[in-house]
């Protein structure tokens, strides 16, 4: 709370929000080690299955294996892309080793690093 116009504006004031903002979509993975390359989407396009299993993937298994070598362990949640048969099969045939869907988080930010912090520090850089 603020008393003031002045004291409002001197601890943050006020921040024009568009209506609509533009939205870009990206991918990011996180390791011990660091962070992934990104993917960055092509403005308006989103992930769907088939750019997940033929972009996605094969740029998480390099980007692993650069990161931690060819013994890591890829992870994802419960989003459509992830859990349609023919990205199921890609990563079966590809990963040496994944969560399998039996043991996938929920689709939630709490058990997300990307989801919980991440995302929401670019967010914040971005405005």
């Amino acid at each position: 709370y603020a008393s003031s116009r002045q004291e409002a504006d001197y601890h943050g004031g006020i921040r024009p929000v568009s209506k609509f903002p533009k939205r870009i979509m990206v991918w990011l993975g996180a390791c011990g080690k660091g962070l992934t390359t990104p993917i960055i989407f092509k403005p308006g396009e989103t992930l769907i299955h088939t750019n997940y299993f033929e972009v996605v993937l094969p740029h998480a298994q390099a980007e692993g294996e650069r990161l931690l070598g060819s013994d890591f362990m890829y992870q994802q949640d419960n989003a459509s892309p992830h859990t349609h048969k023919d990205s199921l099969v890609w990563i079966k045939s590809n990963f040496t080793r994944f969560i399998d869907e039996k043991k996938w988080p929920p689709n939630s930010p709490d058990l997300n690093i990307l989801d919980y912090h991440v995302w929401d520090a670019i967010g914040h850089n971005m405005h």
